[in-house]
């Protein structure tokens, strides 16, 4: 497994594996309606666009992008990993610890004074698990909003190590 920085190049296979998440895993939390929502909210320039503005990660194993994440930071203590999605075809393979733990890394070289890593999603009950088994904790309701449609989330936090 490879990590590297996003290329215009990789913005329709990050748009795949989004849109193959929402439509084949999350339609058990989410109505036709939320889906559709989060499906177009991101298009393939939105990517190239997010890639511009903040830190944002392809996940390759064998030239194949497997997944994605980017973060955002917050303010001079807080980040946000606002994205993170894995292929479908590797989950459970240890792919999303593996990018949590190079996000640590790479706040702890980069964005040192970031004390607190945040995440919201729109899935709890099929993410929460995940979240918790690499170290956080809920802290509270919130919404995310795709294009002006708002969306029930749950916000959870890791203290990393300052």
């Amino acid at each position: 497994m490879n990590i590297r920085q996003f290329k215009p190049d990789d913005a329709e296979s990050c748009f795949r594996l989004r849109s193959n998440a929402f439509i084949q895993k999350f339609h058990h939390e989410l109505s036709p309606q939320d889906i559709a929502f989060a499906v177009n909210a991101y298009m393939p320039n939105d990517y190239i666009r997010m890639a511009k503005e903040m830190p944002f990660f392809i996940v390759e194993h064998s030239d194949k992008i497997i997944g994605f994440f980017n973060l955002k930071q917050k303010d001079t203590t807080t980040a946000e990993l606002q994205q993170i999605y894995i292929a479908l075809d590797t989950l459970g393979k240890g792919i999303g610890s593996a990018c949590i733990e190079y996000v640590e890394q790479w706040l702890s070289s980069n964005w040192k004074d970031v004390c607190t890593l945040i995440v919201e999603t729109i899935i709890p009950q099929y993410n929460s698990e995940f979240y918790k088994k690499v170290g956080f904790e809920p802290i509270g309701d919130t919404f995310c909003e795709f294009l002006g449609h708002k969306i029930k989330a749950l916000r959870l936090a890791k203290n990393l190590s300052c």
